[in-house]
């Protein structure tokens, strides 16, 4: 009781934010690994929640979360991508929970993730920009947002969109990291008035200044723990990932090895997913980079251990 008063004052004491506060819940829809990595990023930054849904109906689990959350007093929920996303329907649902919604949405992924950006990375110095066409490295993106505060924005694979200009300029970015993989030298040039900072093999965390935690940031923290530990005694909820981010042979390879508890020798995999031992090794490298599975040698082989656990929609 008395932590939870202490938060409530923490709440009415901070006026102030680094990050905007408008938000409660943020809605995403679960087969969009972009827009998901965006949500996810800020979510590890404030502890705002994130619930994932279907494009057309609200799914029965994303509906015992909104009901959870609004048990406990949250009301504004933001839903990012268009009606297409998540159509109306699924809107006017969530509005009859006693939500108030509203829509961070652009005409593709790149103006969705700038306008987002804009919006709620009021402080942001750095933004980390990857190719929007790939979810080769949103995993490697997430954590590094969550490391340095910096917004995930997308580009294309020859030039920077005129929507991503317009945040880092909004934003007053002065660093940039940015994954190279799948992009043309000209992204880079167009990029020359920052200080760009390649994420590749050997890329070290760029030393952050040390500031003190906002109190809203500290009280909305807090505030989103609290709220997990009381859903998780109704009901029993892990942080999982959908298997959306993962394409269709990546998935085939997960599912081969959570089939025998989530370990398995590489050597065992041809034979379980029909795949040549080639292709198998560039999978395998991939996933491990994105840090979904680990990696151990034995004898002549290797034994592979998923990380992550998934689910879908």
């Amino acid at each position: 009781m008395r932590l939870y008063i202490l938060l409530i004052c923490l709440i009415l004491m901070g006026s102030v934010s680094a990050f905007a506060s408008e938000v409660d819940v943020i809605l995403v829809r679960s087969d969009l690994p972009q827009e998901f990595a965006v949500a996810q990023a800020y979510s590890h930054l404030t502890g705002v929640p994130i619930v994932t849904t279907p494009s057309q109906e609200l799914s029965e689990d994303a509906r015992e979360q909104l009901r959870g959350y609004a048990s406990l007093g949250y009301r504004n929920l933001v839903i990012i991508g268009g009606e297409k996303a998540v159509s109306l329907e699924v809107q006017r649902e969530i509005d009859q929970l006693g939500y108030v919604t509203r829509r961070i949405a652009e005409a593709d992924r790149y103006g969705t993730a700038a306008t987002f950006a804009k919006e709620f990375y009021s402080r942001a110095e750095g933004a980390i920009l990857l190719y929007g066409e790939s979810s080769e490295n949103l995993l490697l993106a997430m954590r590094l947002s969550s490391a340095t505060d910096y917004p995930i924005l997308f580009v294309k694979r020859d030039r920077v969109p005129p929507a991503v200009k317009d945040a880092l300029a909004s934003l007053h970015v002065k660093r940039v990291l940015l994954f190279p993989q799948g992009l043309e030298a000209s992204v880079k040039e167009e990029l020359s008035g920052y200080e760009v900072i390649p994420v590749e093999r050997g890329f070290e965390l760029p030393e952050q200044k040390n500031s003190t935690l906002p109190l809203t940031f500290i009280a909305g923290f807090a505030l989103g723990m609290l709220s997990v530990l009381v859903y998780l005694r109704v009901r029993k909820i892990k942080q999982r990932l959908p298997y959306e981010i993962l394409n269709e042979d990546e998935e085939r390879i997960i599912r081969a090895i959570a089939s025998e508890g989530g370990k398995l020798t590489q050597d065992a995999l041809p034979e379980k997913t029909g795949f040549s031992r080639p292709k198998i090794s560039r999978i395998v490298k991939e996933l491990v980079e994105r840090g979904i599975i680990e990696k151990v040698p034995k004898g002549r082989t290797h034994v592979l251990t998923i990380k992550k656990e998934f689910y879908r929609e």
